[in-house]
């Protein structure tokens, strides 16, 4: 095992280790090595990765034929020499981490810069590495082993691509040939590991390095060393064009090797370079003309911004505002006014005083009128009748070009039809609000007042959903039947549009009707009103509680007798301040199945007590649920224990007025102390 280390089956670090006086060094002869060394040097041998071993309090260094080629020139003399003797420009970097190692810390790095003397000068190197502490034959730490992967190429390599493709990126941002030859210099000032220090000579622009001693050829990388260090020159292909290209002039780091790689990267940064100023020089060119078309484009663009401002307008003045910002930037008009006819007059837009009020005049006759005042007029066609005019005027005579009065037919093509829209869309508004105020007067006719017995007292109210003005099918209904007896009525037909509405009057009348006439519980009445609706042919659903309100004989209490069709629960007020929700099993929607037997449910009133019936717009919160909107009711009406019912049908509303997201109908009834 001896005689084959530490030479292994290369000829060339056999000879270098058999040069070596091993005598001399504290490592001593190979074959007095203990045998954790000469594991180690097996390992070294039979790997193609770089692989160093330092040994002993000196650290003296044994590796294999890949380390000797990454060491260069310092290869076979570091052969059973200390380390720090070997690399003595980068130790103050590495002799902390060999100290790390021998330590027992286990030292990595991915592409470490290092500054190596390999070849006779100090170059830029980068490395991944690993040290690693290795044991003696006695368990204690007797060296450091490093394997090591040169990635120096991959590094410049990444850095150079990440600059030219930074350069690459200035040729789409079409600026003038000196800003963008600036602006390149300011990237290429973010690269002094590769170029120190760069010039771009350019004909007629001034230059800090000086020019290149002889004429350039195409591609070629002339490079002379001179006072201010290692200088190279190439040629920017195509920069201006003609027979001057410019010269990308550049000083070179005296750290990096001057392969073949090195030039090639040179070579790309002036053509890149080249590519953005070719750029540049052919928008130069052609921004007299591009500045027509950008003209050309910021105008259509401003039509357009005006023609989809326009279909959101609402009323006719901001259809003038849309205009006056539109018209200034397209035409440069210092007035504007709309001229519109109404039943044969002309009412006028905008500034009376205006002078284009004039063409306006004499454009309803349907012909466009450009006067020599500095005004026009446009006529405002909507099919084959003349609205209006649109008119513009100048504080000096305007001649208007063929794009200008494309531009204004354009203008008035659109606002004809912004007009109309206008006025179709308030005619709508006007005749819904007429439906919405007659339905509404309907709805409020059958929410009659309620009746004022002798011993209760009564209130009732309406109130519209907040986020549209729709009648629905909600309504209160409280009357006295034949035999005296109060009836309280909720309900909600389901629905929100003028047939819920009506809908409503058909059930709520068959309901008063039955209750009046019949002398049946509350349950035997909503049976009652189901049968009728099916024969009757009302085609509606509803929720409804129909209740009545009687003393009980020989006492002071009274009773609520009740009967719940799918509604929300009564809610009862005592006296002293007590809330309680009448849950029951509610039982089917009206109108569902007429041979349904309906319950009765009975509850005592003490004097003084109020009851609340409601629908349930009252309680029902987008986002919140039933139960959380049945709590916040509970504890409304308990803060109105002893009050009126008038004041608490009030409390309750002002706290939904103006966000209710469904009609409200309550119904408050109080047996009087």
């Amino acid at each position: 095992m001896v005689a084959r280390l530490p030479f292994g089956p290369a000829v060339q670090l056999r000879r270098a280790y058999e040069q070596v006086d091993w005598s001399r060094t504290s490592t001593g002869h190979p074959q007095s090595w203990p045998r954790t060394l000469r594991r180690a040097m097996e390992l070294a041998l039979e790997t193609r990765f770089a692989l160093l071993i330092c040994w002993g309090p000196d650290l003296e260094m044994v590796y294999n034929q890949a380390y000797a080629d990454t060491i260069g020139d310092k290869h076979p003399a570091a052969l059973g020499r200390p380390a720090r003797e070997v690399f003595p420009e980068a130790w103050d970097d590495l002799g902390p981490l060999f100290a790390q190692a021998r330590r027992g810390e286990a030292v990595h790095f991915e592409d470490l810069p290092v500054l190596l003397d390999r070849h006779g000068h100090l170059e830029e190197t980068f490395f991944t590495f690993s040290y690693s502490p290795v044991r003696g034959d006695d368990g204690e730490i007797a060296g450091v082993m490093d394997i090591a992967t040169e990635t120096t190429r991959q590094v410049q390599d990444h850095r150079r691509l990440e600059l030219l493709t930074r350069l690459g990126d200035l040729a789409s941002e079409l600026q003038p040939p000196a800003e963008l030859a600036r602006r390149a210099l300011d990237v290429l000032s973010t690269a002094p590991l590769d170029l120190p220090e760069v010039d771009l000579q350019l004909p007629g622009g001034p230059t800090r390095l000086p020019p290149p001693p002889a004429v350039l050829k195409p591609r070629q990388v002339l490079v002379e060393d001179v006072e201010q260090g290692r200088l190279a020159w190439v040629r920017i292909p195509a920069a201006l064009g003609g027979d001057s290209p410019g010269v990308l002039a550049a000083r070179l780091s005296e750290r990096v090797p001057l392969d073949a790689a090195y030039r090639d990267f040179v070579r790309l940064v002036a053509a890149t370079v080249g590519d953005a100023l070719s750029a540049a020089a052919s928008y130069e060119a052609e921004r007299r003309r591009a500045d027509l078309q950008q003209w050309q484009a910021q105008r259509l663009a401003g039509l357009v911004a005006v023609a989809q401002a326009l279909p959101s307008v609402e009323t006719e003045d901001d259809v003038l505002k849309v205009l006056g910002r539109g018209a200034a930037g397209l035409l440069g008009a210092d007035g504007i006014v709309l001229g519109l006819l109404e039943d044969g007059t002309l009412r006028v837009r905008g500034d009376e005083h205006d002078p284009a009020v004039g063409a306006v005049g004499a454009a309803l006759r349907g012909t466009a009128v450009v006067s020599d005042d500095g005004t026009t007029g446009w006529p405002l066609w909507v099919g084959d009748r003349v609205i209006g005019a649109l008119g513009l005027s100048w504080r000096r005579p305007r001649e208007l070009s063929a794009e200008d009065t494309d531009l204004l037919t354009a203008l008035a093509a659109s606002t004809a039809q912004a007009l109309d829209r206008v006025r179709a869309t308030q005619a709508e508004r006007t005749a819904a609000a007429a439906v919405r105020t007659m339905a509404e007067t309907l709805q409020r006719s059958l929410l009659t007042a309620a009746p004022q017995p002798q011993h209760l007292e009564t209130a009732v109210r309406y109130l519209p959903a907040a986020e549209h003005a729709q009648v629905g099918g909600d309504w209160h209904d409280a009357f006295l039947t034949a035999a005296g007896a109060a009836c309280l009525v909720i309900g909600d037909v389901t629905g929100h549009d003028q047939d819920a509405a009506a809908a409503m009057g058909q059930v709520r009348n068959l309901l008063r009707g039955i209750g009046y006439s019949l002398e049946v519980s509350p349950a035997a009445a909503l049976s009652a009103l189901d049968r009728a609706m099916r024969d009757l042919g009302v085609g509606a659903l509803a929720t409804g509680i129909l209740a009545t309100v009687e003393p009980l004989e020989g006492s002071t209490t009274w009773r609520l007798r009740w009967s719940n069709a799918g509604h929300m629960p009564p809610l009862v007020v005592s006296p002293d301040g007590g809330v309680e929700l009448l849950r029951t099993s509610p039982d089917l929607l009206l109108g569902l199945d007429a041979g349904f037997v309906r319950a009765d449910h009975v509850h005592g009133l003490a004097p003084g007590a109020t009851v609340l019936l409601y629908t349930d717009g009252l309680v029902e919160r987008r986002g919140a649920s039933l139960d959380e909107g049945l709590t916040w009711l509970a504890e409304t009406a308990g803060r109105f224990a002893g009050r009126g019912p008038e004041e608490l049908c009030d409390g309750v509303l002002e706290l939904v007025a103006g966000h209710a997201e469904d009609d409200v109908a309550v119904l408050a009834v109080r047996v009087r102390p």
